[in-house]
């Protein structure tokens, strides 16, 4: 459990450093989707073929996959608060240096760019997620985590905006250099925020793998939940999300649908975060997973298809449940973990969900020709739906905690 948290309750505007270090961040998940995006523009805009552009857009969540366990395992070895202004500092670095060279860049490299930017983003993620039950009382967590939230949901569709905006009206290079200026403002605000490194015991690094994998191993409530939400985001998400635009082709008339529907899922989430920070019913688990069934329905909407404002409101409706089960769900991990693991199982949770979803997108071509359209996305919706409810058969989760394994013990 958590114990080492700021005295008093009173209102988030009580905690000064927390809404300094949260105001950073939300600036620097600008950067995190603005380099992406004016990237693979420079690619289109410079001849570079679809490949080109898939690995530069890819290379963001291939950086998260590679580096999210290390940064939770340093989340738990050193001062979290200096991890993060590490990993900022870093990427402002990283980002002046590509804006400087871009005009000798190969395009192939671009996406080494996006990779390593991922990578930054890794290493500090674990450790932001662990600094805020440090900076706020228990109390506070789900208004802290759904402020958190919607700041990272505001900075998505901000950070496309601008990554579009300024590529087009200023060029790639000074796009670049305005996503660096976010990470060294992000890296600004945490400079002075003392956050000594969690009480541990010596080990290697491969121990304190281990260590996150045992908690969660111990604890059978975030093992189910975290093995279901990597099935749905590779069974869901990937299959949504591949055949959208197909579909938006054919049956809406084309991009502006694909985009409004996407921006649908980003906007529906903002008022989940209203309702986490508001509302905690006493079985949290139970409510996260029944709204998560909703998230079938993304899927299934596309199964005829629905008709496009039908399909927006159902795209809303998922980001609006994603978002309210994340907010409990990060809140219960950060009030059940014991703070010396917290870094290292918040980085495996992170990396269950973006694991898969490589491999799901490789499955989706071959299951349609397989299966068919209609098929895929029938089955999409049932595994989602089926695997969210199972979970609510583990002790625990109902509650999102309070169930775990006995530890062994030695003679």
């Amino acid at each position: 459990m958590q114990s080492q948290n700021p005295p008093g309750t009173g209102t988030l505007r009580s905690h000064p450093r927390f809404l300094r270090v949260w105001g950073g961040q939300v600036a620097g998940a600008i950067g995190d989707q603005l380099v992406p995006v004016a990237l693979s523009l420079h690619v289109v805009l410079h001849g570079g073929g679809a490949g080109t552009v898939a690995g530069v857009l890819g290379g963001r969540a291939g950086g998260l996959v590679l580096c999210l366990l290390i940064g939770g395992v340093l989340a738990d070895r050193m001062s979290r608060s200096a991890i993060v202004a590490y990993a900022d500092t870093y990427r402002a670095v990283l980002l002046v240096a590509t804006a400087l060279l871009l005009d000798r860049l190969p395009m192939g490299l671009l996406a080494l760019a996006t990779v390593l930017v991922g990578a930054g983003e890794a290493l500090g993620r674990p450790a932001y997620r662990s600094l805020v039950p440090t900076l706020l009382p228990v109390s506070l967590l789900e208004k802290g985590n759904a402020l958190v939230s919607a700041g990272l949901r505001s900075s998505a569709v901000l950070g496309a905006l601008a990554g579009a905006s300024a590529a087009a009206l200023v060029g790639t290079r000074a796009a670049l250099l305005i996503a660096a200026g976010t990470f060294a403002f992000a890296a600004f605000t945490v400079f002075g925020v003392r956050a000594p490194a969690p009480d541990r015991k010596p080990s290697s690094v491969l121990g304190d793998a281990r260590d996150g994998l045992r908690a969660v191993y111990r604890r059978p409530w975030a093992m189910a939940v975290m093995a279901a939400t990597c099935v749905q985001i590779m069974a869901g998400t990937a299959v949504a999300l591949t055949l959208l635009p197909i579909v938006a082709q054919r049956e809406f008339g084309g991009g502006f649908s694909y985009g409004a529907v996407l921006a649908a899922t980003a906007l529906g989430a903002l008022p989940a975060v209203v309702l986490a920070g508001k509302w905690r019913p006493k079985r949290r688990g139970t409510v996260s997973m029944l709204v998560l069934v909703c998230y079938a329905g993304l899927p299934l909407s596309l199964l005829g298809p629905l008709p496009l404002p039908w399909t927006i409101a159902v795209f809303a409706l998922g980001g609006f449940v994603v978002e309210l089960f994340f907010v409990y769900w990060l809140s219960a991990l950060q009030r059940e973990i014991p703070a010396e693991l917290l870094g290292k199982v918040l980085a495996l949770d992170q990396l269950g969900a973006f694991a898969l979803l490589p491999l799901g997108y490789a499955l989706v071509g071959p299951a349609v020709a397989a299966f068919g359209e209609g098929a895929t996305l029938l089955g999409s919706g049932l595994i989602v739906g089926v695997t969210t409810l199972a979970t609510l058969l583990v002790p625990g989760v109902p509650e999102f905690g309070g169930s775990s394994r006995p530890q062994r013990t030695t003679r």
